[in-house]
């Protein structure tokens, strides 16, 4: 049974959804990311998801207490002894240190940190080609997995969209404040001598192959 608690942090594009669901069929356990949990919320329309809606409707963040308070609500239901992957959260040193806070409440801790690394040009090349099917929500990339035809989706025929925040003059600005605000975060996480690095930019076969070692020295 894996009973620690694992983070991955990285940038938009290493590939850290893909293989935290890789992971957690392959251990039995559950993962979580912020998104996931926010759109869920939304969705149930739950006093959580109302707040973080006035919030998101306004143009602003959702503020860290609100999405900490998200994440106890789902870590609560998971009984001791059981670990789990968190997706790309914490974000920043404060959200690591209040989940910190959340997680010896529940008796819980972080076992692991991941830091997905990758050169930065084949990142932006990774998401400036991805294509989005806005019907069924199916993900393409025009060089690494195109669809059959053209930008048409393979299951539904409709014409795949580049989401907004691939564009490259978007992803640059936000890859400065996603490194000023992580570089403490990994230092918080190092200093606890539970960061390790993965090089994210090989094959998912072998990124996954890695963080399975990982995780079976660990436990």
């Amino acid at each position: 049974m894996f009973k620690s608690v694992v983070i991955f942090i990285g940038p938009p594009g290493v590939g850290k959804g893909t293989q935290a669901s890789l992971l957690a069929d392959a251990f039995s356990i559950p993962k979580f990311a912020t998104g996931d949990l926010l759109r869920e919320a939304l969705k149930n329309n739950t006093p959580l998801g109302i707040e973080a809606k006035t919030y998101m409707d306004s143009g602003k963040l959702v503020p860290d207490q609100l999405v900490l308070d998200l994440i106890k609500g789902k870590i609560a239901k998971i009984p001791n002894g059981i670990g789990f992957i968190l997706d790309g959260f914490p974000r920043t040193l404060h959200q690591a240190e209040g989940l910190d806070v959340i997680l010896s409440s529940l008796c819980h801790n972080v076992g692991l940190a991941i830091e997905f690394s990758m050169d930065e040009e084949e990142r932006i090349v990774r998401l400036t080609g991805r294509r989005l099917c806005p019907n069924c929500q199916r993900t393409y990339h025009i060089l690494f997995a195109p669809p059959k035809k053209d930008s048409l989706c393979d299951y539904c025929s409709v014409e795949l969209v580049q989401r907004a925040d691939d564009n490259e003059d978007v992803i640059r600005k936000r890859s400065v404040i996603y490194w000023e605000t992580t570089k403490p975060l990994l230092e918080y996480y190092r200093q606890k001598n539970i960061l390790m690095k993965v090089d994210a930019s090989s094959s998912i076969e072998n990124v996954f192959s890695r963080i399975k070692q990982i995780f079976s020295e660990l436990n």
